[in-house]
């Protein structure tokens, strides 16, 4: 054997340990961390909800229901998901979860806490008096709808609370538009009003003061109706008793 052979063979069992050398070390970096059971995903779910890291919860909570959908953990996930969203204030995205939860499983215990949260995350998106009350009967519809399902549910308390809240919201929005064709003089829009009031919020303080509008109103719009100088004598001759 030359030896340009014996260094070419040489060469090439020096290359061949290195390749090999290099895909044992690439294998042991390629290897992928064991996944975490989802029990421990769950605790660590929890921890950066208390920690207030709601996108790493919600994300900690995503990869227990993708991953682990058939265990315990993934019904816990699911509710956590829209609780961190909740607590961040994303409450359309909030809502959203709340409400699958509730269609996927309508028969868990946390059906009424899921409603009692749907509200909520309507309430917390009412706008004042002086706009749209769209939220805030959105919000009233599902506070409603959690005493009609589950009369006995331990959120009753707070969602009567926070629906009468809402009533007031409603009595004190209809109460502003009032004044408004009051102001205006447009007395019958606001006699419609006033009247909507007293029937629809017989609780709001402020009806005494809606039943003196209407007096008032009533009392301008005769005056609209009464004609006026000359007109108002000739007029009167038909009136007069001969």
């Amino acid at each position: 054997m030359t030896k340009k052979a014996v260094i070419q063979g040489i060469l090439a069992l020096v290359l061949m340990f290195a390749f090999s050398g290099c895909t044992t070390v690439k294998g042991w970096f390629s290897k992928a961390k064991p996944e975490m059971p989802p029990e421990v995903l769950a605790q660590k779910g929890i921890k950066d909800l208390k920690k207030q890291n709601y996108d790493d919860a919600i994300e900690t909570f995503g990869m227990v229901r993708d991953r682990y959908p058939y265990s315990d953990q993934a019904l816990l996930a699911q509710l956590k998901v829209a609780d961190a969203y909740f607590f961040k204030k994303k409450y359309e995205e909030a809502y959203q979860a709340y409400r699958e939860f509730e269609k996927l499983h309508p028969t868990n215990k946390a059906v009424p806490y899921c409603i009692y949260r749907e509200g909520q995350s309507f309430y917390r998106q009412r706008s004042t008096i002086d706009r749209d009350q769209t939220y805030t009967q959105k919000a009233i519809d599902e506070f409603k709808r959690l005493k009609q399902k589950h009369p006995d549910s331990e959120y009753i308390t707070k969602a009567d609370y926070y629906l009468a809240r809402c009533r007031k919201d409603l009595a004190e929005h209809e109460f502003y538009v009032a004044e408004f064709y009051y102001r205006t003089k447009h007395y019958q829009a606001a006699i419609d009003r006033y009247q909507a009031i007293q029937q629809d919020y017989p609780e709001f303080p402020k009806n005494a003061e809606a039943k003196e509008r209407i007096q008032e109103c009533q009392e301008l719009l005769a005056k609209q109706d009464k004609p006026k100088g000359f007109l108002s004598k000739v007029t009167g001759l038909f009136d007069a008793k001969w």
